[in-house]
């Protein structure tokens, strides 16, 4: 009687030993998934970034030269212009979209930054 409790317990205990070994083998395989993941994550984010400051910087040097052009022009014919002007109202739509741009611009370039620093860690 005591011997088939003795093999039940070893049996018991072989049983909970095995498990727990395929457990661990099993997180570690699910946490090499999300780092494998992360990276795949991080290099899509990365890339998606670095396309949209592309863009965005292109969009800024047209937004910037549009209204640098503007503003010239509101200069020199500032005499004959009030705050109401149509030209007035459109050089403040153009500051205004380029300041977005601009602001888009730094997002953009903090973000491949960050990413960058978060790889060069791993």
């Amino acid at each position: 009687m005591k011997r088939t409790i003795w093999m039940v317990g070893a049996f018991a205990v072989f049983a909970m030993s095995i498990c727990v070994s395929c457990s661990n083998r099993s997180r570690r395989a699910e946490i090499e998934q999300r780092k494998a993941a992360l990276v795949h994550k991080q290099d899509s984010a990365l890339a998606e970034a670095q396309q949209r400051l592309a863009v965005v910087d292109s969009l800024l040097e047209v937004a910037k030269a549009e209204h640098d052009r503007q503003h010239e022009w509101v200069m020199k014919h500032s005499t004959k212009l009030n705050d109401k002007s149509p030209e007035v109202l459109r050089l403040n739509q153009l500051r205004a979209h380029r300041d977005s741009l601009q602001v888009e611009w730094e997002t953009l370039g903090a973000k491949i930054k960050y990413i960058r620093k978060k790889q060069n860690k791993e």
